[in-house]
């Protein structure tokens, strides 16, 4: 059993968090401050600070990791190592060399690919079919350090990122209990990274969000690949935006940019037209798209 803190703030990171309390000693969770809410009213935490909280952990939430007393109170926490997931900070040096054993990061790619912000939504925006888990230990670097072990998953045809990700929660889980008893028994190894081949996946930017004529494929996988920020944004009218979540490739032939054919809605692309299967109107739920079109097929130019 180690003592362990844990750097952690997407949701990705609940099932780490599960795993570290029941099997270790977690000193901590460390975690972004809290968010204030668009319209007012109570400041929102993060699903990692919300849970942490419930299990009785010692919650840190600093704005910045450099803050002097939070570094103080991580020193006097005497840790074995530092599990970091998706965390939403970088650390500097002075904190990567202050657990006994060292910092293990969790990164969900497979390294050196998709470094960055966004490994999982760009992954899978670029047509990959596999991605995984990577444990490495931390340098200053990004993603740059050496590799304790990867774990594979593929990406199906019809896997959008959002479900990736829930996969990816739980493999990451596997893949720091292996190698935690690989440090315990001391067979634990490292390999460097291969720099050269390293690739890089920038954060989701608002403007990425929209989904801009394309071939069919490509704008198909934007769609799979943006899921868990809410869909792709497209013009409805000359008002109205719609976010589109689900679609598939069709043979339909269209001429305007959007097009209801036999009951179904058909969005234009280069070679030809997606059919979408579900969109969310601003202020309104996602729907299949028979329910969007028994009630707004009239908003459609």
């Amino acid at each position: 059993m180690f003592k362990i803190i844990l750097f952690a703030t997407a949701e990705i990171a609940l099932p780490t968090l599960e795993y570290l309390y029941k099997n270790h000693h977690l000193l901590a969770v460390v975690t972004m401050p809290d968010k204030p809410r668009e319209r007012g009213g109570a400041n929102t935490m993060t699903a990692v600070k919300k849970r942490a909280l419930e299990l009785g952990v010692t919650v840190l939430d600093p704005v910045s990791p450099k803050e002097e007393n939070f570094v103080q109170a991580l020193q006097l926490l005497l840790a074995d190592l530092f599990i970091v997931f998706a965390y939403g900070h970088i650390l500097k040096k002075n904190l990567l060399d202050m657990p006994k054993i060292g910092p293990i990061n969790l990164h969900t790619s497979i390294l050196p690919l998709y470094r960055g912000a966004a490994p999982i939504e760009r992954a899978v925006m670029a047509g990959e079919s596999e991605t995984g888990i990577s444990v490495m230990r931390m340098d200053v670097g990004m993603d740059t350090g050496p590799v304790y072990l990867i774990k594979k998953i593929p990406i199906g045809p019809d896997l959008d990122a959002a479900a990736l990700k829930d996969k990816l929660a739980f493999l990451s889980v596997e893949a720091l209990n292996e190698v935690l008893e690989q440090i315990q028994n001391k067979s634990a190894k490292l390999t460097q990274q291969d720099h050269d081949r390293a690739t890089y996946a920038p954060k989701i930017l608002k403007e990425d969000l929209d989904l801009c004529v394309d071939t069919k494929e490509k704008m198909l996988l934007k769609i799979r690949g943006l899921t868990s920020y809410g869909g792709c944004k497209i013009l409805l009218n000359s008002t109205e935006i719609l976010k589109v979540f689900k679609a598939r490739i069709s043979t339909e032939i269209i001429s305007k940019n959007l097009e209801i054919k036999n009951g179904a809605l058909f969005l234009k692309s280069k070679d030809g037209s997606l059919e979408l299967l579900e969109v969310q109107l601003q202020g309104k739920k996602r729907m299949q798209i028979k329910e969007f079109l028994n009630g707004y097929s009239h908003k459609i130019n």
